[in-house]
């Protein structure tokens, strides 16, 4: 299996709640760049953004809120759940290839997150 297929299966694995997300990967990886990020999303104006790390089958990831509110490892994953509720399957599918991209190349996988406005009718 190549190394993005590899991400692409632990990333898939952590999102559907088949593996559990690893603590110790978000202190060591993810933990310091949270009020760098938290800035990134003042100054993109999106809604949210998305940022997970795969590394040696282990998954982590953060989410923060427009608000500023992070959330971390399966907090975030309740959370993008909520955010994404009837779009997170799909959502998740075109996230895949970019995040395991990113991750192959020892960056993290990140995306900013823009929520429409849902329908009244």
């Amino acid at each position: 299996m190549t190394r993005k297929k590899k991400i692409a299966a632990d990333l898939l694995s952590a999102l559907s709640g088949r593996k559990p997300l690893s603590l110790d990967l978000y202190v060591e990886a993810l933990a310091d760049h949270e009020a760098e990020l938290k800035a990134s999303l003042n100054k993109d104006a999106d809604d949210a953004l998305l940022c997970m790390l795969a590394d040696d089958g282990d998954v982590a990831m953060m989410l923060i809120d427009w608000d500023g509110s992070i959330y971390r490892n399966e907090n975030a994953l309740q959370k993008l759940q909520v955010m994404w509720r009837h779009s997170f399957d799909t959502n998740v599918q075109t996230l895949l290839p970019l995040f395991s991209t990113h991750i192959s190349q020892k960056n993290l996988g990140m995306a900013g997150i823009k929520c429409l406005p849902t329908s009244l009718n």
